[in-house]
């Protein structure tokens, strides 16, 4: 997973128009982690979330799931909530608060929320990329101007 996640950190850099290992040293020291997430069937999924709606605060978070839906984003434009479609064999990429920062808002961090499911329990496992605990989070110089 961070080998996955390094190489989108130079994907995103290159599409910035920056050189591929601009990020690199924002990680020397990282405290990244994975976190495994049950959801058990609920009965009643209208009145409960499985995880409330919140933007990731690190710098990219890489999903795997099981298939049960659950995984909603909400739409910029018009503030609905979507459910996002199950491709199997595929992660779901979240970029986080610090790529909005440092892009200069050229890059968004999406805002999401998980529901529960009533007649299936749901797994998921999300690998979230951190900068070291050091790292100063600003836009980056060469993406700013008077």
């Amino acid at each position: 997973m961070e080998k996955l996640a390094f190489k989108l950190m130079e994907l995103v850099a290159l599409s910035l128009g920056l050189p591929a290992d601009r990020f690199h040293g924002f990680f020397k020291d990282q405290v990244s982690y994975v976190r495994l997430n049950y959801y058990p069937i609920c009965h009643f999924p209208h009145l409960v979330l499985g995880l409330g709606r919140h933007k990731d605060s690190g710098v990219v978070t890489i999903l795997g799931e099981d298939g049960v839906p659950g995984l909603e984003v909400k739409r910029r434009k018009n503030g609905e909530w979507v459910r996002v479609k199950h491709i199997p064999d595929a992660y779901i990429i979240n970029i986080g608060d610090n790529i909005k920062v440092w892009s200069n808002d050229e890059y968004e961090s999406v805002e999401h929320r998980v529901m529960v499911n009533s007649e299936k329990e749901r797994y998921s496992y999300p690998f979230f990329l951190l900068s070291a605990l050091s790292t100063v989070v600003e836009p980056l110089e060469e993406l700013t101007n008077e």
